[in-house]
């Protein structure tokens, strides 16, 4: 037996028959691997018996393992929460790796008069999270430990949610459903000042105008928490109630506006899959595995429906089975996502007993684990197996797209952002002189240019003032003025604002935000002769020196947007010089104009044409066709020494 054999061997005669966590160790004392146990001496005892039967990945790491070490816990429950913080501070190559590693975003409805719902983050594992449905009122949050996560004060939490997008996707929807206002101020009852741009176009029922009472507002509250909670159903059957007693009333105006919210309700509904009649809440694990990358897919059951769809890309399974990077898997996720009361796995686990038990402290109910084999359960398991096979082939995105994620990250730390700006707008202004002056808005989604969203603008009231500030809030004036009218053209409001320019373009960014109450949108800038980066609040810029592909992503958005206002601009003042070239003709006047760039179609064709060629147009003389001809000929003598480039 080798010395770290004996070292190991001697080590075991102390690992006591306790729930905890332990550490495999190499030879220099790093920690390669990190896992859990029910005993740990009996999972040790697995680990390094005689006969080896392990997975290839298995015996790689043992065969790597020069020590071990362990801590003892009270209970299953903590010796998961130890092993998930364990993993994260030493990050172990021999322990999974989430290339999508998170921590889940909370939705919370606030205790104010009239509550808003906000994002709440990083609670910790273990935490008394009130579930989906429910909620606690004056009470903190703790870990097994004790110790305070989160003060609630009042109020309702619900989650957590599976992305920083599904939670988005579900705040946008609640707000277009119920109307719930998302601005800061402090409401009374009373009117105070202008109302916000999402009360125009009809997605905040305004508080702020004084018309909307506490308990009017209070039972929209309660339809939010009934939706968050997954009972769409007994949303639709209270406005339906509602609606048919307005009706009775013959208040037709407000049983219109509850009919509108119903149907809106119903088409959410009917966009989930029932899977079950019965009310099942489960969570279906697939997963496939190939060449070191794992992918596991989970399928979310609620109320018999099928809502959620999560997918998790997994590096460092080489070697692993199925079943193992399943059963690793389960306590990185619900460490800290929800727990439902049944989970369905693809695969066989070697303690889903004991993973039944943990979970079921987690959630504070009993909660089963299967492997289902026939039926409903096992036809869930295969489509989230199909789903996890699906996503590994295109594991799932190209090296752009990789990139791209990477430089949404990067700038949602640099810039300090709640969650990564999917929906990013970024304006230039081209202008001569003040002259001919047009603005761009280019949109990224997801890192990505969609240009069917890029918008042109032409300066009206700053037109002949050669003003940046002022043509910038001119167009961002009117950008938001458009949305506030319910333009769909402009619409939704992006998750970052960033102009090109200094501190100057950045302040105007922000007082056109302000002036239309909008204080739930970033705005960043990007001066063009250093590159820096500022934001509002402070003086210097921010230090993007670890952040290469953000920078690289502004840069880019940044460089289209000016492409973009370039090219309007040049076409702009093209089309102005052709006007006043032919209209220099002597018998050249508007009509004749027209006409000439109707039948030739451009001016370099009209230059290219014989007098015998234009006199033929109709409207057209011989003598104003040579006249014609005389400014062509001059016209090209002098093209190219304007500059096109401003």
């Amino acid at each position: 037996m080798s010395a770290m054999r004996e070292r190991i061997a001697e080590r075991m005669k102390t690992v006591p028959d306790e729930p905890g966590a332990y550490l495999m160790l190499d030879e220099v004392g790093d920690v390669i691997y990190v896992g859990k146990a029910r005993s740990l001496r009996k999972r040790l005892q697995q680990w390094f018996r005689e006969d080896g039967g392990h997975s290839p990945w298995a015996a790689t790491m043992v065969r790597s393992a020069a020590d071990v070490d362990y801590i003892a816990t009270r209970s299953d429950l903590q010796a998961l929460t130890l092993e998930y913080n364990l993993i994260k501070e030493h990050q172990p190559r021999f322990n999974i790796k989430l290339a999508d590693d998170k921590s889940y975003p909370y939705l919370r409805l606030t205790s104010e008069v009239y509550p808003r719902l906000i994002v709440v983050r990083d609670l910790r594992p273990g935490a008394n999270v009130a579930m989906p449905g429910r909620y606690k009122q004056d009470r903190g949050l703790h870990d097994p430990q004790g110790h305070e996560v989160l003060s609630l004060r009042e109020g309702r939490l619900f989650g957590p949610f599976p992305s920083a997008t599904a939670m988005r996707r579900t705040m946008r929807v609640v707000q277009q459903l119920f109307g719930l206002r998302s601005c800061r101020r402090s409401l009374s009852g009373e009117a105070c000042g202008r109302p916000c741009l999402n009360y125009h176009i009809d997605r905040c029922v305004g508080p702020c105008t004084g018309r909307v009472t506490p308990e009017d507002y209070e039972e929209i509250c309660d339809e939010v928490a009934l939706f968050l909670a997954g009972k769409s159903e007994e949303i639709a059957g209270r406005l339906r109630e509602q609606m048919n007693a307005a009706a009775a009333k013959l208040d037709f105006e407000r049983a219109a506006q509850l009919r509108d919210r119903l149907q809106a309700v119903e088409k959410v509904t009917e966009g989930q899959l029932m899977v079950a009649t019965e009310e099942r809440e489960q969570d279906a694990l697939g997963v496939a595995v190939e060449n070191g990358r794992a992918v596991v897919a989970i399928l979310s059951v609620r109320r018999g429906r099928l809502l959620e769809k999560e997918q998790f890309t997994i590096e460092g399974t080489s070697g692993r089975e199925p079943g193992e990077v399943l059963e690793e898997f389960l306590g990185r996720h619900y460490s800290e996502a929800h727990v439902p009361r049944e989970v369905l796995l693809g695969h066989a686990i070697e303690d889903a007993q004991g993973w039944a038990e943990v979970l079921s402290q987690i959630r504070g109910v009993k909660v089963r684990v299967s492997v289902p084999q026939r039926g409903e359960k096992r036809r869930l398991v295969e489509l989230a197996g199909h789903n996890a096979e699906l996503a590994l082939k295109g594991a799932g995105t190209s090296p752009e797209e990789q990139r791209a994620w990477l430089a949404l990250h990067e700038l949602a730390e640099a810039l300090r952002l709640d969650d990564a700006p999917l929906r990013i707008e970024c304006y230039d202004i081209s202008t001569t002189g003040g002259r001919e002056s047009t603005g761009s808005m280019v949109v990224f989604v997801e890192g990505r240019p969609e240009k069917s969203s890029y918008r042109r603008f032409r300066m009206r009231e700053t037109e002949g003032k050669p003003d940046d500030f002022a043509m910038m809030e001119e167009m961002l004036q009117r950008r938001l003025r458009r949305a506030a009218e319910g333009d769909e053209k402009f619409l939704p409001l992006p998750d970052l604002l960033v102009v090109d320019g200094g501190k100057g373009q950045l302040g105007v960014a922000v007082r056109a935000l302000r002036a239309w109450e909008i204080d739930d949108v970033p705005a960043t800038s990007l001066a063009k002769r250093e590159e820096e980066v500022f934001v509002p609040g402070r003086s210097e810029p921010v230090d993007m020196t670890n952040f290469a592909e953000g920078r690289r992503l502004l840069q880019q958005m940044r460089d289209e947007a000016h492409r973009f206002a370039i090219t309007h601009h040049r076409g702009v003042r093209e089309k102005r010089l052709t006007e006043s070239v032919l209209e220099a003709a002597p018998g050249i006047g508007p009509a004749r104009r027209n006409m000439l760039l109707t039948t030739f179609g451009s001016i370099d064709a009209i230059a290219a044409a014989s007098v015998e060629e234009l006199a033929r147009v109709p409207g057209m003389t011989e003598t104003a066709a040579r006249a014609v001809v005389e400014l062509m000929r001059e016209y090209q003598e002098d093209a190219g020494t304007e500059d096109g480039d401003d």
